[in-house]
């Protein structure tokens, strides 16, 4: 396990390194200059989400969002920005700030062009990259690897990880057997997922709210307590940007080449956990946009950017929180332990309100992933097959609850003769490989009908102005 753990490491180390710095942020460079900085437009889109708009969709665009939002603000806000920060020090937390700026502007433009490129199917709206490569850029295979690349995302982000995330805080704060939870939070998983779209939106749309202001309260409560130590970790985010873990504790002796290292690695990670953060780039979010009730693609896809707006405030939060904490270079602590160690600093309420957040942010992904990967198995012609693919979905939530312990299957051969494990670190580092065959085909889409997107938007935007 930890030498194909060590090659996976490797492998995501080089193209989430430079290759994909490069991609990311010169993407949403490029179109932050060519649709004239849309991200001004934050505030007005967020009251607009909250307005009713009458056009042709399954859901409303509030319901759509919250989707969104319930997908993207899960672990990956929490436990992925505290990995970060393990794994590439505070200077990552800079970095996944600054990737969410672009970000925004690359959500913007892959849920544009979902909408307006979205068709009718057994009775609702669906859309996202992959039939935006295959209408308009007639490459059905890249489709198809995008597809297949969703559903293992949504299979191992979605359902494995967030239930193991689940999992792993209760047994943590409660010592709760993680095969019990596994089944728990399958069964309702699947009194959510079984309804479809409007049942997975109608449950996010009371979710999120309660989520994002529980979370928001004991953070602030743990960066008040630790005030002292704000600047300070303040300073460490922002210079640690530039000079890396290596460089933690003023260690002597740090080479140029290991400063360069650490510093690449710093925003290798930053951007990354991002992207799976805000989803921005990977596409899985347009799948959400496509089913929402509106009468233009652009006013959508503004709305479904400011998702990244709501994510990016909570990482930089989660990331400020094990930093003011102080047991981020703690090497015995990592995900949810690290992310624990730093709530528990708030008597009584501390672990008590972190594992309600963990649960509910978790779970609200876990049921937005339902969707997505359903979708893509939809595209693929499993749409017969939905209720076949939720079960399977559910099946893999009850492993999930499991994911770096071992069960013994010994009845069949011999007390210990057969034991499975699988770590927490393999499975993030398996999610971001996954990540790769997503972004990968969406960004050269994006780029392919860069032109379509920026005349569909100038036209909306002298039509409001």
């Amino acid at each position: 396990m930890e030498q194909l753990l060590h090659y996976v490491d490797l492998l995501n180390g080089f193209v989430w390194g430079p290759p994909m710095i490069i991609l990311i942020f010169g993407l949403g460079i490029y179109f932050t200059f060519k649709l004239g900085f849309i991200q001004k437009y934050t505030f007005r889109a967020i009251s607009l989400s909250l307005r009713q708009d009458e056009g042709e969709g399954t859901v409303s665009s509030f319901a759509s969002l919250a989707m969104m939002i319930g997908a993207t603000v899960g672990t990956g806000s929490i436990l992925g920005v505290t990995t970060a920060v393990a794994e590439g020090g505070p200077g990552a937390v800079f970095w996944i700030a600054v990737a969410g700026l672009f970000n925004f502007v690359i959500k913007y433009c892959e849920c544009t062009a979902a909408v307006k490129y979205r068709v009718r199917k057994e009775g609702e709206y669906v859309g996202g990259p992959m039939y935006v490569m295959m209408r308009v850029l007639k490459m059905k295979w890249l489709a198809v690897i995008f597809a297949i690349g969703t559903i293992f995302m949504a299979l191992s982000a979605g359902a494995a990880l967030q239930t193991n995330s689940i999992a792993d805080v209760l047994r943590e704060g409660y010592s709760i057997n993680p095969w019990i939870v596994g089944v728990i939070v399958a069964v309702l998983a699947g009194t959510v997922t079984i309804g479809g779209v409007k049942r997975i939106a109608s449950y996010s749309e009371w979710l999120v709210p309660i989520m994002g202001g529980a979370y928001l309260f004991i953070s602030l409560i743990i960066v008040i307590m630790n005030f002292s130590q704000l600047p300070h970790a303040l300073w460490l985010i922002v210079s640690m940007a530039f000079t890396g873990k290596a460089a933690v504790g003023g260690a002597a002796g740090v080479t140029v080449m290991a400063l360069f290292q650490a510093v690449l690695n710093a925003m290798g990670i930053g951007v990354s956990r991002s992207v799976m953060s805000t989803e921005a780039g990977l596409g899985s979010a347009s799948i959400a946009a496509s089913a929402a009730q509106t009468k233009s693609a652009v006013k959508m896809g503004i709305i479904s950017a400011t998702s990244v707006f709501w994510t990016v405030f909570i990482c930089v939060l989660s990331g400020l929180v094990v930093v003011v904490a102080g047991d981020w270079q703690n090497p015995n602590v990592f995900a949810a332990d690290l992310c624990n160690s730093a709530f528990k600093t708030v008597p009584y309420i501390g672990t008590p309100i972190l594992i309600f957040s963990l649960i509910i942010f978790s779970f609200t992904t876990l049921i937005g992933w339902s969707y997505y990967g359903e979708k893509a198995f939809q595209f693929l012609g499993g749409g017969k097959w939905a209720k076949a693919w939720r079960i399977f979905y559910i099946v893999v939530c009850v492993l999930g609850g499991g994911l770096g312990t071992t069960f013994s299957l010994g009845w069949t051969i011999s007390p210990d003769a057969f034991e499975v494990g699988l770590s927490t670190r393999f499975a993030w580092g398996l999610t971001v490989l996954m990540m790769t065959f997503m972004t990968l085909p969406n960004v050269y889409m994006l780029w392919r009908i860069r032109h379509k997107l920026q005349k569909e938007t100038k036209r909306y935007l002298q039509k409001i102005m």
